[in-house]
Parts: C-alpha cells; sequence; structure tokens
C-alpha cells in the first residue's frame, strides 16, 4: 500500500496552516537515532524543513521478531525475509533527521 497521496494531504495542510508543523515533526526518539546513525539518506530534501535530506527507514515485522520490528538497513537485507517462511511486512518510513518530519511511505508484504 502506497501512502504517498496521504503524505500530500498532510504537506497541503502544513503549508495552508491548517496543521501545525509541531503536529508534524514528531518522530519517536528511536527512529530519529536510527535515521541519523544507521539509514541510508536520499537525495530527497525534507518537505518540511527543507535544511536537510531525508532517510529511509524499514521495519519488517513477523513471526518470530520482537513486538517492535526488526529494523532493516538495506534492501538486501529486506530481501532476505523473502526467503524466510511466515508471513512478513515491511514498513517503509522516511525521516528527516534535522526536524523530526516522518511519514509512512509504503507498506509492503515479503
Amino acid at each position: 500500500m502506497d501512502y504517498r497521496l496521504q503524505r500530500q494531504r498532510v504537506l497541503t495542510d502544513v503549508a495552508e496552516g491548517r496543521v501545525g508543523r509541531a503536529d508534524v515533526c514528531d518522530a519517536h526518539p528511536e527512529l530519529l537515532r536510527v535515521a541519523r546513525n544507521v539509514a541510508e539518506v536520499g537525495d530527497v530534501v525534507c518537505p518540511v524543513c527543507e535544511d536537510a535530506a531525508v532517510a529511509r527507514v524499514s521495519y519488517v515485522f513477523g513471526p518470530r521478531l520482537p513486538a517492535g520490528g526488526k529494523l532493516c538497513t538495506t534492501a538486501a537485507e529486506v530481501g532476505r525475509f523473502r526467503q524466510r517462511s511466515g508471513s512478513f511486512n515491511c514498513f517503509e518510513v522516511e525521516v528527516c533527521p534535522a526536524c523530526g518530519w516522518n511519514h509512512l511511505l509504503r507498506r509492503y508484504p515479503l
């Protein structure tokens, strides 16, 4: 499932003043830590602060994984779950390490 339309709606609401920046720049401290130290930083500039590039963070959830999911730092690591037995789902989140913007980009089964 792709969340681009929802993302655009949130950004439009921020730009038009219906939603405050503090309401959308509220990333969990652990998500920020991962974005700053582990995740791959892309070439997309944060749509809220425009000060930093956003990082893409991937978590996999499924059987025999911790309740908080398994952090995957590369596409190859995500791909390994396709070979395992069980029902696994991947969640990709974009995170701005500078301002805390975060949004679920997509969710898909592995």
